[in-house]
């Protein structure tokens, strides 16, 4: 439980490979998804050498399984799990389904999934998601777990609504591990745009806007990597901003900080039920605000006028004002990337999270 992980002992458990559901393959591949020998074996043995006191998950389902729960359930190991999504009470993860929300699942009535296809669009996908839903709260996924963690107040009560116990979750937001030390003391040179190039991510809605924006306009830089980034380079392409969009492709570490602490702002006009909005934290914590829609947990992380614009979802022309606002107000975006990174440093910072999630794990423990 050292938050700089010094001195710990390590174990690896045996890889597992997951399995894409977009590529629908064998019998033996989709019963590997839905629960896996190799990976609860691995767990058992991780136990019997490790010992530990507790037991973090994140995001098992699919490769490791749910097949993992009942070995530390079994040895009487303590189970915290942190949520990132809303696989607990939907199928396919996100309460997004056919371009809008869908809550239609709630009380574990998975097989929605497959009446509407939600698996885009494809009923084999959507069947093997239903199965796979059922057969992970069959096996514990909401009973074995001692607590979760949700990463937004807005996560959690959306979670507690649709039928998981509110007693079984904290909140505890994100953080970021690379924090300006000051704030940038020039406005930047370009938008930028960070995350899945997705249509249900607003990239769409984004480069019509930008079609829209009175030129010359500062160029949009798009980072990130989607199935269809040729549609998408060819829809701008169409659209006249061949000149005015620069596609970077996937981006992490210093690479990715050095874009953000270049931007005039980051835009994030995703359409999806977030459950937190990390991109929008790693603009702040480097001194730059965020153009996001007002979906899911984004305005837990960007306060509107203060670090960021918060705008209506799917309007293009909301997007469109907010953008020219900031363009006409250099001073105005400069004075919120200030206000965005001391938030990320004293509300949302690596040492709060630690201290509360350690918290966590106390409490967890001595309630087991």
């Amino acid at each position: 439980m050292n938050p700089k992980n010094v001195d710990e002992n390590l174990l690896a458990v045996p890889a597992v490979k997951g399995v894409d559901t977009e590529q629908v393959g064998g019998f033996s591949n989709i019963l590997q998804f839905l629960f896996s020998p190799v990976a609860r074996q691995g767990i058992y043995t991780a136990i019997k050498q490790f010992k530990p006191d507790l037991a973090h998950l994140h995001i098992y389902y699919g490769q490791l399984t749910t097949s993992i729960l009942r070995p530390f359930h079994e040895a009487g190991i303590p189970i915290v799990q942190t949520l990132h999504e809303y696989k607990l009470v939907c199928a396919t993860h996100g309460l997004f389904a056919n371009g809008q929300f869908c809550d239609a699942c709630q009380g574990k009535n998975f097989w929605h999934a497959v009446l509407r296809k939600c698996n885009r669009k494809s009923f084999a996908r959507s069947f093997i998601s239903m199965t796979e839903s059922y057969i992970s709260n069959a096996l514990g996924a909401v009973n074995l777990i001692d607590h979760f963690i949700a990463v937004s107040a807005y996560q959690k009560n959306q979670l507690v609504r649709l039928g998981i116990p509110e007693k079984k979750i904290t909140t505890l937001h994100h953080f970021t591990s690379t924090v300006a030390e000051h704030p940038p003391d020039q406005s930047g040179y370009y938008f930028l745009f960070v995350g899945r190039i997705l249509e249900e991510k607003g990239i769409g809605i984004l480069l019509d806007t930008y079609a829209r924006l009175p030129k010359p306009v500062p160029n949009l830089k798009i980072v990130g990597t989607g199935n269809n980034l040729d549609h998408w380079k060819d829809y701008a392409a169409k659209l006249g901003l061949a000149n005015y969009v620069e596609w970077l492709g996937f981006k992490t570490g210093e690479a990715l900080n050095q874009l953000y602490r270049g931007c005039i702002a980051l835009i994030n006009p995703s359409l999806l039920n977030e459950t937190f909005g990390l991109t929008c934290l790693e603009a702040i914590a480097q001194g730059r605000p965020v153009i996001a829609t007002h979906v899911g947990a984004f305005p837990e992380v960007i306060t509107h006028n203060i670090d960021g614009l918060l705008v209506e979802p799917g309007s293009s022309h909301a997007l469109q004002k907010a953008i020219e606002q900031l363009l006409r107000e250099p001073d105005q975006a400069l004075a919120m990337g200030c206000r965005g990174l001391e938030k990320a440093k004293k509300q949302l910072s690596r040492a709060n999270h630690y201290q509360k999630l350690l918290g966590i794990y106390n409490e967890t423990i001595n309630l087991h």
